[in-house]
């Protein structure tokens, strides 16, 4: 069941049980409306594998959450044609952010069993997953080298996953301003305000 919510953030809520699965793979393809996200909860599954694929001309975003209290626990992108693979344990719900002015194709599926966690694959870089909010009325161009270039909507955030030493650049004016290097002092799942970013690195200019 898909369920539409009208807000800055559209969350459209799919609430599905296992209980419903005739195998033990189930496919699912949905649309995203432009600047809109989708929850994927099942609320009374236990942990589960889901493969995602992006059949879209633009990047998809794809968070998983904490259903208790909605921290950011992973957070990345899916390039165009590509596909991404998750453990999703019983405390978690995901979210699929259309940051485009098009919709969004997705395929997705689900499979049961006992699965590992995401923790067994450790990083030999520790990450950070992060809110970047704009809490202003005006957009906020940002460059994430190697990463994106994206212009944060006014009151809005987007999240990201980032390496620790990943540097945040604002544009402005065909030039870029350094606002924020990522270190593993950002809690997982903090809400960090840009627009106080980029004051505090124009008043050390």
């Amino acid at each position: 069941m898909a369920k539409i919510l009208d807000k800055s953030f559209l969350l459209a809520t799919v609430l599905n049980l296992f209980s419903v699965f005739g195998q033990t793979s189930n496919v699912s393809e949905i649309s995203i409306p432009p600047k809109q996200i989708v929850r994927i909860d099942y609320p009374r599954s236990k942990t589960f594998k889901t493969k995602i694929f992006n059949k879209s001309k633009f990047f998809l975003g794809v968070s998983l959450l904490n259903r208790e209290n909605d921290s950011l626990y992973k957070n990345l992108s899916i390039e165009k044609g590509g596909s991404r693979t998750l453990i999703v344990s019983n405390s978690q719900y995901i979210e699929f952010e259309n940051r485009y002015l098009g919709s969004l194709k997705v395929v997705y599926t689900i499979e049961k069993g006992n699965q590992k966690s995401n923790k067994s694959a450790k990083n030999l870089t520790p990450q950070r997953a992060f809110y970047l909010e704009n809490n202003t009325a005006q957009k906020i161009p940002l460059h994430i080298p190697g990463v994106m270039n994206t212009n944060l909507n006014p009151f809005s955030r987007s999240g990201v996953d980032l390496k620790n030493g990943q540097e945040i650049y604002l544009k402005i004016n065909n030039k870029e301003l350094l606002i924020l290097i990522v270190t593993d002092t950002i809690p997982h799942g903090a809400r960090i305000d840009v627009a106080s970013l980029v004051n505090n690195a124009l008043n050390k200019r």
